[in-house]
């Protein structure tokens, strides 16, 4: 029997072993979810362009940051398409609008990684444990989440490995050091992970405008490279040598390890300068800089999804999971909504059930599911006979039909 499971966010609800006692945020309780942690009292995790950007748009005082309660996907969204605007206007370096705009939009990505980071700082997810113990080499994961809880099940319950388990494969895995990659072999005997939009331990380089009226990655390699993180027992290279202990696998404190990269050049008349302003209240870091700035390498959760900008990379995976759902037997959907909003996903399994000879039998595993029924019925032309409804949390106790 060959399976896909489909993982959505109501699946990382699950997890209930965070050592902040704090669950995963959705979209609306996000800013809510944060200020519940110790990070948002932390000085090194940047907020301070963000706060502006809304104290401008708004017009309040900073200080009502304390209380904002915006969907984290509306205001990302929103920075984005004005980013867009300014970066199309010219040089966004010569307006001070394009460079808060900017700042704040890579802020959101940090910080929305950060929360991921923090909550699932903890013992590995009896939930994500429990699947993993059920799946055979030919069943393939699809998740929508950025978190790693089923990415450490894993590697608990399974032969799978961060080097050569995401189909896509990484330049260099982070284990205390930057390993490089040399596992090429197309032999998997484990489960295959398919994370569609990123992952909170996939770094790459930081973004920077470009002449053409678009933005491209830092670093001298090409888009498609990136990284992994599995786990650090002792201080690394970051920005400005502010390294974090503390965090179990696959989770990592606000900054992401340098790359063992070279930078891009200044184009022609430009002179790259490297500076940052000390503030006597900052601490500074103990760790060294050495290295490539890098940052999390996420589709974050935003209107128009920016998958070019890593070349083929999530092509490839796409393009996978794709395959996936056409072959599968059975289909598992586990706490995702099929937002309508979220085209992309909907051409997925259009283009995947376009190409089937038979149906596959459909298992819905929500509490609310009355709205993914008629998707498959209706839009997807499943017969009802083919789904299975259970009105139920993901939870430890999950078994397979």
């Amino acid at each position: 029997m060959k399976r896909a499971i489909i993982l959505g966010a109501g699946a990382s609800k699950s997890y209930n072993k965070s050592k902040t006692g704090v669950k995963m945020p959705v979209a609306l309780d996000f800013f809510e979810t944060f200020r519940k942690l110790e990070i948002s009292e932390n000085p090194w995790v940047l907020i301070g362009h963000l706060i502006n950007y809304i104290s401008d748009r708004d017009k309040v005082d900073a200080l009502q940051f304390l209380n904002f309660s915006e969907d984290i996907e509306l205001l990302h969204s929103e920075i984005q398409k004005k980013l867009y605007k300014a970066l199309h206007r010219g040089n966004i370096f010569r307006h001070p609008d394009g460079i808060q705009q900017l700042k704040a939009y890579n802020e959101l990505i940090f910080l929305f990684v950060s929360v991921i980071n923090e909550i699932q700082n903890g013992d590995e997810s009896l939930t994500h444990k429990n699947l993993a113990k059920q799946l055979s080499t030919r069943d393939s994961i699809i998740t929508f989440n950025w978190d790693t809880l089923m990415d450490r099940a894993l590697m608990k319950e399974t032969d799978w490995n961060s080097g050569n388990g995401y189909f896509v494969q990484p330049s260099a895995v982070f284990r205390d050091d930057w390993i490089y990659n040399d596992d090429q072999s197309i032999e998997r005997n484990f489960p295959k992970l398919l994370k569609l939009h990123g992952s909170s331990n996939w770094i790459t380089s930081h973004i920077i405008p470009s002449k053409e009226g678009k933005f491209e990655l830092s670093q001298e390699t090409n888009v498609e490279d990136f990284y992994v993180f599995e786990r650090a027992t002792k201080p690394y290279a970051t920005y400005a040598g502010r390294y974090m202990s503390g965090y179990e696998e696959f989770s990592y404190g606000y900054y992401p390890p340098n790359l063992p990269l070279i930078g891009k050049p200044a184009p022609e008349g430009y002179t790259i300068v490297k500076s940052r302003i000390k503030n006597p209240l900052m601490p500074e870091g103990k760790s060294n800089d050495k290295g490539l700035y890098s940052m999390p390498l996420i589709i974050p959760p935003v209107k128009n999804k920016e998958y070019d900008l890593f070349g083929t990379l999530f092509t490839r995976v796409w393009a996978e999971a794709q395959r996936e759902i056409e072959n599968a037997e059975e289909i598992y959907i586990i706490g995702y909504s099929f937002p309508v909003t979220d085209i992309r996903t909907d051409q997925l399994f259009k283009s995947a059930f376009l190409k089937r000879k038979t149906f596959p039998k459909i298992i819905i595993h929500n509490p609310n599911p009355d709205l993914i029924f008629e998707r498959f019925t209706f839009d997807y032309g499943i017969p009802s006979s083919y789904i299975i409804v259970k009105k139920e949390y993901f939870d430890e106790t999950f078994k397979f039909e």
